[in-house]
């Protein structure tokens, strides 16, 4: 038990704030968040284009473009270095 305590994910960046509220809210909606840093700026990017697809896909209303702006900018503040 004790050393499942360690396994705790560490809080996102900019914890609270409106990018990452609305990070959170938005693609942990259908699936875990993933820290910023698992991923380069350029991979983000990437990302975010194949998550139109995907939510397509699903259903779901599409991101604004201001949402999904706003969603790529800080994954891409907080990416890890290539």
């Amino acid at each position: 038990m004790l050393a499942l305590a360690g396994c705790k994910p560490k809080p996102l960046p900019e914890r609270g704030s409106a990018a990452e509220v609305l990070y959170s809210n938005r693609c942990g909606g259908c699936h875990r968040i993933y820290p910023p840093s698992t991923m380069t700026a350029a991979m983000w990017s990437e990302q975010i284009v194949a998550m139109r697809q995907k939510i397509a896909e699903a259903g779901q209303p599409p991101m604004s473009t201001f949402d999904e702006h706003q969603i790529l900018s800080y994954l891409q503040r907080h990416a890890g270095k290539e």
